[in-house]
């Protein structure tokens, strides 16, 4: 992007002072790309990834702003709190969600700022919530956690794959784990070499168990306190939520009281079919494969549990399977019902009533 020097910033605001503008900034790790738009007119230069910079230069030239937008991305809501600290508003938008030219076209720093701040301005982009940093932090140690049992359960293959890949038949410590697999691992006889692997394996396996101990710890801590205790206890009340996914649901569905709609958490949630509606017929689509995707397999598993513990879960799970005649339709479906639910207890602070049929 050209070089710019603060001349040329005021002499472009100095066109009208009072009329507002709308920002777009393109994030990246060591910069931003920032485009001011008001109307036709349009200023953009570079500038580096500061936060407080870039809202003491906004306070410092007075900049009437009517919004700021900018992309969600790795650089996480800093930059969403500091702006809505200064009483600006402002939106930060799903990477999916933003519009796509039909045809491709030239993409540079420059045009997606402007691009964005194009989009607010016409009011096409819709802002994805912003947590607090509390919010954020306790989401970070579950998505931690979830880090942690992807981790255990790939050193799980890497120690069948071993045994499978030297040829030796694989024990019934990891045909069937147990909590004395590790010890019974250690005891098998392999070749010098191959048995030093075997050890650093287990190692590592040791290890990460240890750390989701603690990290799980940790969690029920946060579930224990004062601020998350009762809305824990109504989501657990629901047979088959227990306390991986009452935890999951209450921390990723931080604020549950920004949505309006069943619909609209199930949209969240990557639940909620997709529709291509053509004429007279609107028939359903398949579900798109966005949203919370760790906190939507949980549910699923948790929908299978519900159905076998509850008689209104089991009778509802019974016409659907009529209905489509497929068993992944029909869970996914409960599963979606389930997260309305869990959705409608969080705000209610209540146990959930079995409906008696």
């Amino acid at each position: 992007m050209a070089r710019y020097s603060l001349n040329d910033l005021k002499v472009f605001l100095a066109d009208d002072p009072h009329l507002p503008y709308w920002m777009g900034i393109d994030v990246h790790k060591r910069s931003y790309h920032i485009a001011l738009l008001r109307d036709d007119s349009t200023f953009t230069w570079a500038a580096p990834a500061d936060p407080e910079k870039l809202v003491q230069r906004i306070n410092e030239f007075e900049i009437p702003l009517a919004g700021i937008c900018y992309e969600a991305g790795p650089t996480g809501f800093s930059l969403a709190r500091l702006i809505i600290k200064s009483n600006i508003p402002v939106i930060v938008a799903a990477p999916s969600k933003v519009p796509r030219s039909v045809s491709p076209g030239s993409k540079t720093d420059r045009l997606d700022c402007l691009k964005l701040a194009h989009f607010a301005s016409k009011g096409l982009i819709k802002s994805i919530a912003i947590p607090t940093v509390t919010e954020e932090s306790q989401r970070a140690l579950l998505r931690r956690r979830h880090q942690l049992v992807d981790s255990i359960r790939q050193s799980k293959q890497r120690i069948k794959g071993m045994f499978l890949y030297h040829g030796f038949e694989e024990p019934d410590a990891i045909r069937h784990w147990r909590a004395d697999s590790l010890q019974r691992l250690r005891s098998e006889s392999l070749p010098k070499e191959l048995k030093l692997t075997l050890n650093s394996h287990v190692r590592e396996l040791k290890y990460l168990q240890d750390e989701l101990s603690k990290v799980m710890k940790q969690l029920n801590d946060i579930g224990r306190s004062q601020e998350h205790q009762e809305t824990l206890q109504a989501l657990k009340s629901v047979p088959g939520v227990g306390t991986v996914v009452a935890t999951s649901f209450l921390l990723e569905m931080f604020n549950p009281e920004r949505f309006e709609r069943g619909e609209e958490v199930a949209s969240y949630l990557g639940l909620a079919p997709t529709v291509h509606h053509s004429g007279e017929k609107s028939p359903r689509g398949h579900l798109v494969p966005v949203g919370q995707t760790r906190l939507r397999s949980l549910l699923v598993e948790s929908a299978w549990v519900w159905m076998t513990k509850d008689q209104y879960a089991h009778q509802l799970y019974n016409k659907l399977i009529g209905r489509t005649g497929i068993p992944q339709k029909a869970i996914t479906a409960l599963a979606r019902k389930l997260s309305i639910i869990l959705w409608r207890l969080s705000i209610e602070q209540r146990a959930y009533r079995p409906v008696e049929k």
